[in-house]
């Protein structure tokens, strides 16, 4: 059998990605809970910091919000073969 790469995504590169189109936009942490309807700013503590993944709705509304592709929040990080 053919050995593939595959990647996963690196959830600590993917938050500091979020963090500084956050600082690029001037947009603060209460500001993005309330845009996104969050209930508390803690969800977005754990993206910036690595120890969780916005849904797919919330990649997408920061898609519109900031003018830019939903892929361009995620960080690819190699894995290996399998």
């Amino acid at each position: 059998m053919e050995k593939v790469t595959y990647t996963q995504i690196d959830i600590v590169l993917t938050g500091r990605k979020i963090h500084s189109v956050l600082l690029e936009n001037g947009c603060k942490v209460r500001q993005l809970q309330e845009i996104l309807n969050l209930s508390c700013p803690q969800p977005i503590y754990r993206w910036i910091n690595g120890k969780a993944l916005p849904t797919v709705d919330n990649l997408y509304m920061m898609h519109k919000i900031f003018e830019t592709h939903m892929e361009d929040f995620i960080i690819p990080r190699d894995v290996g073969k399998s």
